[in-house]
């Protein structure tokens, strides 16, 4: 089959390649519009989270994830200057900095792949994510001292 000038080779886990082919197969089953190439299909899932990403860009400018660990995901808020923890308990969100379950913060959470990690098993989460989140811990949790330190 001839290659398009405009398109480019890239290589996928396979691991990666399963799990799409099967979501594929699935979405095609459902939805009789789904794209009938496989090709095709991953790129318009890839497009959407290239589209979902500018949208999170757009929608909440302000916000950042800043790292993820096993149990809490770090997103900062650079309107309040603060880094806000998200956990999960209960199979609800809770936001540390609002102290709510649907504020702002959460619903920025919802739209990230990564809030799907967590109290995931500790192997599933990459090193270099799980590291980045306790650092941001480390640091959140340095800064809260030095203000109660400062307060009293």
């Amino acid at each position: 089959m001839p290659r398009s000038n405009a398109a480019e080779l890239i290589t996928l886990r396979v691991n990666i390649v399963k799990e799409l082919r099967n979501k594929w197969k699935k979405e095609r089953e459902r939805n009789p519009y789904v794209n009938e190439h496989f090709g095709g299909f991953v790129n318009e899932l890839l497009h959407d989270i290239l589209e979902k990403d500018e949208f999170l860009r757009h929608y909440a400018p302000f916000l950042s994830e800043e790292g993820c660990t096993r149990d809490t995901l770090y997103i900062k808020d650079f309107k309040e200057n603060k880094i806000t923890e998200i956990h999960l308990s209960e199979n609800k969100l809770h936001c540390s900095l609002c102290n709510s379950f649907a504020c702002f913060h959460i619903q920025f959470a919802m739209a990230t792949p990564r809030v799907a990690k967590l109290n995931l098993e500790l192997e599933t989460i990459d090193a270099d994510i799980e590291e980045a989140g306790q650092q941001v811990k480390k640091i959140t949790s340095s800064r809260r001292r030095r203000n109660t330190i400062s307060r009293n």
